[in-house]
């Protein structure tokens, strides 16, 4: 017994004496801003919102040498946003990387590179978040950020290699596919000491991103895929993302161009306003740097839903102004969106104001 305790007490030494050389950092950002909504559809009950908002979030991240020489870092963050219960928010960014040169192997949620990102959008919110997509009642939007199965905010493992100059290449897993809204839980993840079983087929995101040695330039494109769940009905298909982005910077100004396409499991003829059908999505976006402080920015961005029945065109316009005073910084949105839930004539006003800081 004391020899298993004097080999169990060695073994742990030896896991952890890299802790001598390595750092620890904290980090975080708190944001706080007003939003008021007006809207045109008759249906909703009433026919405007306004309020706060707030989101906080720390991020824990320890990073040195392994003892076979490679570097690694492992963190996660702390998020709440609004009115966030249970564990939302816990699934965060966490992850163990293993570094080489320019190679690095991660493990985790939230923290590759990933498809939900735009290169048309530079001041301010993007389309989806100008209304409250899924909450209160003004409805949801058919705008998307993610596209397809979103399998980086689930769990899993990845690779990136990163050409120096040029782009960086990553790929990533998920064997439970993607993360879906359920009850005290962001992605479907076990114990650390459990094996974990869902309908969901195991899903993967290939990208790319990086200026490809041009100055000014800045470029993604990512594809992920999940085969139809194990309960799936004749109806569902395959979930498929594709998006591409462009964007250039010309001194003072700054143009992009994305594109998005979103291929979601359910029948095609299901409601868009729960995300089915496809959407094609374009988004064109401008900002005009005035001074090293003040950036002015504005959106244009298109989603058409390719589904049974007549839909329309859902389209945001708006414009900002950002306001970097060093450790805050303050954003004025103003937007105009027609059709927002594929529905003919469902209009809203928006305006939103935010302040955030980082520490």
């Amino acid at each position: 017994m004391k020899k298993l305790l004097l080999t169990t007490a060695i073994a742990s030494s030896a896991l952890f004496a890299g802790n001598a050389i390595a750092q620890t950092t904290v980090s975080g950002d708190l944001v706080v801003s007003f939003k008021a909504i007006s809207s045109e559809k008759t249906s909703d009950g009433i026919s405007s919102m306004r309020g706060m908002g707030k989101e906080w979030q720390v991020n824990i991240q320890n990073k040195g040498k392994l003892n076979n020489g490679m570097d690694y870092a492992a963190g996660f963050s702390l998020e709440h946003d609004g009115s966030q219960t249970g564990s939302n928010g816990l699934d965060e960014n966490v992850y163990i990387d293993f570094i080489s040169g320019n190679t690095t192997l991660t493990i985790g949620t939230d923290h590759i590179q990933n498809s939900d990102r735009t290169l048309a959008n530079f001041v301010g919110l993007i389309a989806e978040d100008l209304t409250n997509s899924a909450g209160g009642s003004l409805g949801n939007d058919i705008f998307r950020s993610d596209v397809g199965a979103d399998p980086a905010a689930a769990y899993g493992i990845g690779i990136i290699q990163t050409i120096p100059g040029i782009a960086a290449i990553s790929a990533w897993y998920s064997p439970n596919g993607e993360t879906i809204p359920a009850a005290g839980a962001t992605s479907f993840v076990a114990n650390d000491d459990q094996a974990f079983d869902s309908a969901n087929e195991s899903a993967y995101e290939i990208g790319i991103t990086g200026g490809f040695g041009v100055k000014g330039l800045n470029a993604h494109a990512f594809m992920n895929k999940r085969d139809k769940s194990d309960s799936a009905t004749t109806t569902d298909r395959d979930v498929k993302g594709y998006n591409y982005g462009l964007s250039y910077n010309f001194g003072q100004v700054t143009a992009g161009y994305n594109y998005k396409k979103h291929q979601n499991q359910t029948a095609a003829g299901a409601n868009p306003a729960t995300n089915a059908g496809d959407i094609k999505q374009n988004e064109f976006g401008l900002a005009y740097a005035v001074s090293p402080t003040l950036t002015l920015g504005a959106n244009y961005t298109k989603a058409e839903v390719t589904s049974t029945g007549a839909k329309a065109d859902a389209k945001s316009k708006s414009i900002a102004v950002g306001y970097n005073l060093g450790a805050v910084a303050l954003t004025a949105q103003a937007a105009k969106l027609d059709n927002y839930t594929g529905v003919s004539g469902v209009d809203a006003d928006v305006l939103f104001l935010r302040a955030a800081t980082k520490f």
